[in-house]
């Protein structure tokens, strides 16, 4: 007997479309589906993103919304219960509920949202840093006082990979957040740790347990393992090119060229693709609805 389990997102309906054109949160082609459940009567959401530890939501206005629970990470609460004879979601009150919006900040608009799975990070337009999500708080948490911020980037531990959860300045100095981040119920701001003495930094590859850099005079950086340190040399593709990614290696240059100019990236191998974490905020507003994402069938 062959089941479909169906995953549901969170996604924006916008104003002036049927609700069956519906534009995904990641910017890939529109998908025509049928709205199976309007989280919201209001027509003024901007963007919404999915996480391991719940979804979240940005409103015109600039106040943000979380769907689910923040920290830990349970895929399954974003998840309708399945009937276990037919595989097919069964809907309950309970689980309407269990998605209703709730504030958990304001004063975003404009602000770059980073998607980083376990946590969320926000830029705002006065240069400072917020997170939220697992090892933070439920809600926004100012991490630094500095107004020089213009990118973040995550890279996910596990699968042999480290943890990266760094920053990118104005004055190109790189800072990166503890791994052991427990701050739930601390006041203290978490201590970003600057990354080496170097400025000048543009460009930054978070790749496993790697990190690739260039500086604004085009000179090309590694960081080789990031648990003997934060140091970076100078890259060398005879020495830094002999891994599973050696092609994306030896093209590091080019790789970089497809970056904007202060920015970080991930580069995803088991896709062998390059992509930002940003949500992308903006263009017309709408209703925020759930609808089938994606089925798996075995």
């Amino acid at each position: 007997m062959i089941k479909a389990v169906i995953l549901f997102g969170i996604f924006l309906l916008f104003a002036g479309c049927s609700h069956n054109e519906v534009i995904d949160p990641d910017n890939s082609q529109n998908q025509e589906h049928k709205c199976k459940q309007e989280l919201s009567k209001a027509k003024d959401w901007m963007a919404s993103w999915k996480t391991c530890a719940g979804d979240g939501a940005i409103k015109k206005d600039g106040t943000l919304w979380q769907l689910g629970e923040v920290g830990g990470c349970n895929w399954g609460q974003m998840l309708p219960p399945l009937d276990p004879d037919t595989g097919k979601p069964t809907y309950t009150t309970k689980y309407i509920y269990h998605l209703e919006p709730k504030k958990i900040g304001d004063g975003f608009a404009g602000a770059k949202i980073i998607n980083g799975g376990y946590r969320v990070y926000a830029i705002k337009k006065d240069g400072t840093l917020w997170g939220w999500g697992e090892g933070l708080r439920k809600k926004p948490l100012l991490l630094s006082y500095s107004h020089d911020w213009v990118d973040f980037g995550v890279k996910w531990a596990g699968n042999g990979c480290c943890d990266h959860d760094i920053g990118l300045k104005k004055d190109g100095s790189l800072w990166i957040l503890p791994e052991d981040l427990n701050y739930a119920h601390k006041s203290p701001l978490p201590d970003l740790k600057r990354v080496g003495k170097q400025k000048g930094w543009d460009r930054v590859i978070l790749n496993c347990c790697s990190m690739y850099a260039m500086k604004k005079d085009g000179s090309l950086w590694v960081n080789r393992d990031r648990l003997k340190g934060l140091k970076f040399v100078k890259f060398d593709p005879k020495v830094d090119c002999n891994t599973g990614e050696a092609s994306f290696c030896k093209n590091l240059r080019s790789a970089f060229s497809k970056m904007p100019s202060q920015s970080i990236y991930n580069y995803y191998s088991n896709y062998d693709e390059m992509k930002s974490q940003k949500v992308k905020v903006g263009g017309s507003a709408g209703t925020l609805c759930i609808i089938p994402e994606t089925v798996y069938k075995f």
